[in-house]
């Protein structure tokens, strides 16, 4: 089987969770893998061309793909998210129109965005497979072919936090993500306020950049900002003591896949996160995590596991195993290549 995957970018996590990371083992299982990016990336633009002409070069990019898929005998493509973020589709449907079969991968609400582009590719394509269940509910008002991929992370990379030695000074709450997301630190803010009034501990936030911080009035606590590194990734996550995850209760909220929730997990360290959408479904209330609803949730919650390492290693270790049994890679690539599999033999 060759399979031509089309990714956003390296370095766009629904690339590197949807589709890099299996490519080891689905090429493990013969499987001819080639992947074409976005360049550049498909939520970047180089600065001294500019924002007009960077989408011209991305667009110069998918059509150099294009002629490359049309003269390579691909057995099936496969188009991670979207090609651009807009709302045509023209892009989508050329690819589509390719004598292959098809698969559409989703990890988030693309259609609260686009509804006729995501309501038009996805009922387009052989396979839509999706990374959530409500994803999944969703899609399949527009095709039958739809299967549940949980997002999932390569767990024996993820250094479990040695819980040997006693922490090497004040603890450290963690978050990270992108820029965009920061404004959710907010529903955590008060209770960071005032757990800073009784208890001395760090807030690290990995981000591109530094000035969203500015906005969420934090006071009395130090905060750290540590710039996030695809080569520096594990280590800096593995200086966290308590993981955060805070979501409004949104539409758009409620489709995402709780994927820095399962990197905090699989590092072995305690996560507090609101329950919206799947984090509901991945956290056991004080066995593997904790979900907070409120102020006084995220207090409560918060204060537990500042004052008590040894329910910090308890939780920790508890989430850990939740990711090895429900969201390792290397578990979840024989689903990702039955998956394939059943749709090249559909007729």
């Amino acid at each position: 089987m060759r399979v031509l995957f089309l990714i956003s970018g390296k370095n766009v996590p629904s690339s590197r969770f949807r589709v890099l990371n299996y490519l080891p083992w689905l090429q493990q299982a013969g499987i001819s893998c080639t992947v074409l990016a976005s360049y550049p990336e498909k939520y970047e633009h180089i600065p001294w061309l500019g924002y007009r002409l960077s989408y011209l070069l991305k667009r110069i990019t998918r059509y150099v793909h294009y002629l490359y898929a049309c003269l390579s005998p691909f057995d099936l493509i496969f188009i991670e998210r979207e090609i651009f973020d807009i709302p045509a589709y023209d892009m989508e449907l050329l690819f589509l129109n390719r004598p292959a079969k098809s698969v559409l991968d989703i990890d988030d609400a693309i259609f609260l965005r686009y509804p006729e582009k995501f309501q038009t590719l996805a009922a387009k394509v052989d396979l839509l497979i999706a990374g959530n269940q409500n994803l999944v509910d969703e899609a399949r008002k527009y095709n039958d072919q739809v299967r549940l991929l949980p997002t999932s992370v390569i767990t024996s990379k993820y250094p479990l936090k040695d819980y040997s030695q006693p922490p090497p000074g004040k603890p450290v709450i963690g978050w990270t993500g992108l820029d965009t997301n920061i404004p959710n630190l907010q529903l955590v803010v008060p209770a960071l306020n005032r757990l800073a009034e009784k208890f001395e501990f760090t807030l690290c936030i990995i981000s591109a950049t530094p000035e969203p911080i500015a906005e969420l009035a934090l006071d009395g606590m130090e905060v750290r900002h540590v710039v996030w590194q695809p080569e520096t990734e594990y280590q800096d996550l593995s200086a966290f003591d308590i993981g955060i995850m805070p979501l409004a209760d949104d539409e758009w909220s409620r489709f995402k896949c709780g994927l820095k929730l399962l990197q905090y997990m699989a590092l072995g360290i305690p996560a507090v996160a609101s329950p919206v959408g799947v984090n509901a479904e991945i956290i056991e209330q004080g066995v593997n995590g904790f979900c907070a609803e409120s102020t006084e949730g995220w207090y409560a919650s918060l204060e537990q596991l500042l004052t008590a390492p040894e329910l910090r290693k308890q939780i920790g270790l508890s989430g850990r195993k939740t990711v090895e049994e429900q969201f390792d890679v290397e578990r979840n690539s024989q689903r990702l290549k039955q998956f394939l599999e059943e749709t090249l033999d559909q007729p």
